[in-house]
């Protein structure tokens, strides 16, 4: 699967209908897009020329010139299959080894299709906000929050001036106290959650910079922040409660970590080494 077919597939409930018109289309012609202008894809597609500009975007693109890179960049890289994936209902395994299988394939698939959508400039530009942040305030809820608690313990390490907290109402405290300088980090896989929204809307008043990492698409969270990563993960079924979504967050939180401790890491060195010294001490008590 081309990593256009992912990110249409990933964002494909989302779509309005017009703009399933035109995912259709992309899906089946996929071939022959890249030479044609808007006008033509308008008009073979059914539908008009801002559909296909809201389509690309509502896939993570700045418009139809970077869904028509995409396709170029795809035709000329060859790429491996992804692991097989059965979509089964949590009553209809038959043993062990299918549960274990098919929770190991869709964790493997939401790193690495999360890996194939990072944008390295975006994620550069996240990166220098939050290093040079007076103040850094992350925030999550629910699956998400465990994402989050695990950023904030990493930039905890890192000496970095850093809160998180999961209830709702010290969370608004927390975003009512930034500044204009403090960088608010929103960790949220639909982009829609309306706890989330709220933190972002304080966030916006009060000035800081915005960052998300959220599913691909288009969302209120994805439109509303100065930076956006995106993830993204196959679907699994919601009676299951087994969020693939979480790894494909820990996979960007893990890389952001490393990111700034790298471009940070002349302040950051002996903080590094004294924490690992302390560890190693206790692990030898």
């Amino acid at each position: 699967m081309s990593i256009l077919e992912e990110r249409i597939k990933s964002v494909y409930t989302n779509l309005t209908r017009e703009e399933r018109k035109a995912a259709d289309y992309c899906l089946k012609n996929d071939a022959s897009i890249f030479n044609k202008t808007v006008a033509e894809l308008a008009e073979d597609s059914g539908t008009t020329q801002a559909t296909w500009s809201r389509f690309s975007k509502s896939l993570g693109y700045t418009g139809l010139k970077g869904l028509k890179h995409e396709l170029f960049t795809s035709a000329n890289n060859a790429e491996k299959p992804g692991p097989h994936i059965e979509f089964k209902d949590i009553d209809q395994y038959t043993s062990m080894q299918a549960i274990a299988d098919n929770i190991c394939a869709t964790s493997t698939q939401a790193i690495q299709t999360t890996y194939r959508l990072f944008d390295a400039k975006s994620f550069e530009n996240a990166v220098d906000a939050i290093i040079s942040a007076r103040m850094i305030r992350i925030f999550g809820v629910g699956s998400s929050g465990l994402a989050a608690y695990d950023l904030y313990t990493k930039f905890q390490r890192l000496s970095y001036n850093v809160t998180f907290n999961e209830d709702h109402h010290n969370s608004l405290m927390n975003a009512a106290q930034l500044k204009e300088g403090d960088v608010a980090i929103f960790l949220c896989d639909s982009g829609r959650t309306e706890e989330i929204m709220q933190l972002l809307k304080t966030a916006k008043e009060k000035g800081a910079e915005t960052i998300a990492i959220t599913k691909l698409g288009n969302s209120p969270l994805a439109q509303g922040c100065d930076h956006v990563l995106f993830t993204t993960s196959p679907e699994i079924d919601k009676k299951s409660g087994v969020t693939s979504s979480r790894f494909s967050q820990l996979f960007l939180v893990d890389t952001i970590y490393t990111a700034v401790a790298n471009k940070d890491f002349e302040n950051i060195r002996t903080l590094l080494q004294d924490s690992y010294d302390l560890f190693h001490e206790l692990v030898n008590y």
